[in-house]
């Protein structure tokens, strides 16, 4: 029942053309310490690190009344081990994360988007999105269109942590260096975010509508920045 997405510099009618960025594979180990030494997860950590990261992009061009933005995260509503190999499916049902821009101080908007998350997590909210996602999914194509859009335009984006691979893999004999992974958006979303863990490492990788979001890199070094951050301020 929420109203659409905050409107800001990168509001608009997106196009098809896209731009992608990527960070460096960065120690996952160090994203795990910051977690234990604020009784908070992994994925809690690295939504901190994306909120800070598009707080410093909008504080660059001048933007500094835009306190919350609100992405769809999915949440697995069975484990992934017992949803597979039957049929290669999944359960996971797309809820509203409005993750908090402020206070400036990472450690502190790190309890403050820990909690929002719990509160999800505790809630029925997302077994709720899963029954309407089916129901949309099963509409005519007109219907279901149409209220993809009407959910889609209540975030910015897409924004998911996924687990891959903990060993390094082989392609052809070849050492896989790092993994990239983009999610899919919807109706007038001008971005999504997709953070991918592979062999000890983790990669944040930001596409965005190239007419909307053109300068992707600043908002990927953004997000390091502020993932970094909150290492250094971390025992």
């Amino acid at each position: 029942l929420r109203g659409s997405t905050v409107h800001t510099v990168w509001s608009g009618k997106p196009g098809v053309r896209k731009a992608v960025a990527w960070s460096p594979p960065m120690p996952l180990d160090e994203v795990k310490a910051v977690g234990r030494a604020h009784d908070a997860s992994i994925n809690d950590v690295l939504l901190t690190a994306v909120a800070g990261g598009m707080r410093r992009y909008l504080h660059a061009r001048g933007v500094s009344d835009v306190n919350e933005i609100e992405w769809m995260v999915p949440v697995n509503l069975v484990p992934i081990a017992e949803n597979l190999p039957e049929d290669l499916g999944n359960f996971f049902a797309l809820v509203m994360a409005v993750l908090p821009l402020d206070p400036a101080d990472p450690v502190e908007r790190l309890a403050r988007t820990r909690d929002r998350m719990d509160r999800i997590k505790r809630s029925e909210e997302p077994i709720i999105t899963f029954g309407v996602q089916r129901g949309i999914s099963a509409a005519p194509r007109p219907v279901s269109t149409a209220l993809t859009d009407f959910f889609a335009n209540k975030a910015v984006g897409v924004l998911t942590n996924v687990p891959g691979p903990r060993a390094a893999l082989t392609f052809a004999g070849v050492g896989v260096h790092q993994v990239i992974g983009f999610a899919p958006s919807s109706g007038d979303q001008p971005m999504t975010c997709t953070v991918f863990s592979y062999a000890g490492t983790v990669t944040i990788g930001f596409a965005t509508d190239a007419a909307l979001v053109p300068d992707v890199r600043e908002l990927v070094e953004a997000t390091v920045t502020e993932l970094r951050s909150l290492v250094d301020m971390s025992p």
